[in-house]
């Protein structure tokens, strides 16, 4: 079985002992601090993906950083995981759990990239004009610096894509240039 199924299995599992023990926003948030976790220690991957280490250690690895900082339910999942022999998937697991909460509480992730850091109220207006226009219920807001865009923003959510940077722009005004389309031929 792929990893993807893995985890959407494992995350839906999660969600649903989380709903049915009205811990759901407690562990959203251990999930979302897993998943930061997981993504930010290479140690901590490496040691989850050996084969070498048994699940003795790897599970008294996992009650040192974990065990009184997550949950009941959330440390008990950590360590059924390292029982089944899943411990490799605890980043995919994490990562899956947060997209299926977002779905359920219908929450779209906003990534707005920009030249410079924008002010929060243009932040606030992007997403006003984004909820009336796309029908968009709560938002989750990402926001990125990428020089290169020079000046403007691209908005990205779900599948859609609105590019009104003047990198973009600039790039158009070249491909015009060198297509020469622009001079008339008699």
């Amino acid at each position: 079985m792929g990893a993807y199924r893995i985890a959407q299995r494992y995350a839906k599992s999660l969600l649903q002992l989380a709903q049915e023990r009205k811990a759901l926003e407690t562990v959203y948030s251990e999930m979302v601090g897993i998943c930061a976790l997981t993504s930010a220690s290479r140690e901590l991957k490496l040691l989850l993906k050996s084969p070498i280490i048994t699940a003795d250690r790897k599970i008294n690895v996992l009650s040192k950083i974990f065990d009184g900082k997550v949950s009941e339910l959330t440390y008990r999942f950590l360590e059924l995981l390292v029982k089944k022999g899943r411990e490799a998937y605890i980043p995919e697991i994490s990562a899956a759990f947060i997209e299926q909460y977002k779905a359920l509480n219908k929450i779209t992730t906003v990534k707005i990239t920009s030249a410079v850091k924008l002010e929060p109220s243009i932040v606030q207006k992007i997403i006003v004009k984004l909820k009336a226009e796309a029908g968009l219920i709560n938002v989750d807001v990402q926001e990125e610096v990428d020089e290169s865009l020079i000046g403007g923003v691209i908005v990205q959510y779900g599948d859609k894509q609105a590019d009104a940077s003047v990198k973009r722009y600039l790039q158009q005004v070249e491909h015009s240039i060198i297509d020469e389309s622009f001079i008339r031929r008699y």
